[in-house]
């Protein structure tokens, strides 16, 4: 999110970054903010650094609202924003203002800064959600007033027709690029890797035609009417920033959604698979090919069909998060440090280790069965976003 810091021309650009020097940084570093002043161009939010900039914004407005401002008070900053927001008022403008202690201001921001980044977001649904998932619904309406994200349904039989109609040629060059990345191919054959680069073109281009920020799938169905999987398909999209789920979860789809848009970060989509008093491990047969340092191409875990991925996961730090309920009234997020990237055949492809006990969660108040895992540490970062909108955490 870009700021644009107005000052009158009796300071300087240093006065306004030592003046502000402890709220800049954190709108920095904690909200990644990029931040210029007096620039040009109006920007997603304005801060009041001075008063007497009241025309100077005038001449930067573009006539878009709402505007956010912020001003915490010092040198007429907040004086001047109130002349602001009552010319905006008076050409029919929403807009409003940021104001209080740095914490108060950092706290609003992030609030700002998602339900801003949400609106006009727009979800593919391909197909309803799978017969197992009886807890991962959203309230799609609620989706849409309180969010304004629109989700829109596609038909399965639309993909269907869609990979039947993908060239071979186009095919065979997503494969060929995707096996050269792969340390190993072990089951898929030449022709399951085309069938599945099929998948990743039909539904990529359903996503530009319906201008979809994000989708999620019943892919099972595709599993068994077309003899392939949409695996590889939700891997190669969330590389390219289209947030993709399977299984038609889409609680954990606006989880997965959230952390892209907060923290910028991909999210591997897992089950908690195995757990003890120290340690959970997670497993999934698809993953975002960035999060991998190895990947090896596999058939999917449950019926040997198409292609799946094995990734190996980087020994580092994770956060594990869940943002749930029929209203996305309840979550769970903490921190984890990796200890092992094991495999069984008794688990999905792709498996990670985390050593944190997640037992008294799971067992006993779990969000649903999927969760999302996330390299670094976001919990505070989630948390203060949490905190703004009211659920309630686990």
């Amino acid at each position: 999110m870009n700021i644009n810091i107005l000052r009158s021309s009796f300071q300087t650009d240093e006065f306004v970054w030592n003046e502000y020097a402890e709220l800049l940084g954190r709108l920095k570093n904690e909200c990644r903010a990029e931040i210029q002043i007096n620039g040009n161009q109006m920007p997603d939010v304005v801060m009041i650094a001075t008063g007497g900039v009241e025309n100077m914004f005038k001449t930067l407005f573009t006539g878009n609202g709402p505007v956010t401002l912020i001003a915490d008070g010092r040198n007429n900053s907040l004086a001047a924003a109130l002349e602001i927001l009552t010319w905006l008022e008076g050409q029919g403008i929403e807009g409003r203002i940021l104001h209080g202690t740095n914490d108060e201001i950092i706290a609003t921001f992030v609030e700002t800064q998602h339900t801003t980044s949400l609106q006009g977001v727009r979800i593919g649904l391909f197909g309803q959600p799978s017969d197992w998932l009886i807890a991962s619904g959203v309230d799609r309406n609620y989706l849409l007033e309180h969010f304004g994200v629109e989700t829109i349904d596609i038909d399965l039989q639309r993909l269907m027709d869609g990979i039947k109609s993908v060239s071979n040629n186009d095919a065979a060059k997503v494969a060929q690029a995707i096996v050269k990345r792969a340390q190993d191919v072990k089951e898929p054959s030449c022709a399951d890797m085309l069938e599945a680069a099929k998948a990743y073109l039909a539904i990529k281009k359903i996503c530009q035609e319906e201008r979809l920020d994000a989708m999620t799938i019943r892919c099972f169905d595709i599993v068994k009417a077309c003899g392939t999987t949409s695996c590889l398909a939700l891997a190669l999209l969330n590389d390219e920033g289209i947030v993709a789920g399977c299984e038609g979860d889409m609680q954990t789809l606006m989880s997965m959604l959230l952390v892209k848009r907060l923290c910028g970060a991909e999210a591997f989509m897992a089950n908690p698979s195995q757990l003890t008093e120290t340690t959970t491990m997670l497993a999934h047969c698809t993953i975002p090919l960035k999060m991998c340092d190895e990947l090896t191409l596999r058939s999917h875990f449950e019926s040997g069909i198409g292609v799946a991925i094995q990734g190996v996961l980087p020994m580092t730090n994770y956060t594990i998060f869940k943002w749930g309920g029929p209203k996305l009234d309840r979550y769970f997020v903490t921190e984890a440090q990796a200890v092992e990237t094991p495999y069984s055949n008794h688990f999905c492809r792709t498996q990670i280790t985390l050593n944190v006990d997640l037992r008294p969660y799971l067992l006993q108040h779990s969000i649903g069965n999927h969760h999302v895992i996330i390299k670094g540490r976001h919990a505070e970062e989630i948390k203060r976003f949490m905190d703004c909108y009211g659920p309630k955490g686990q």
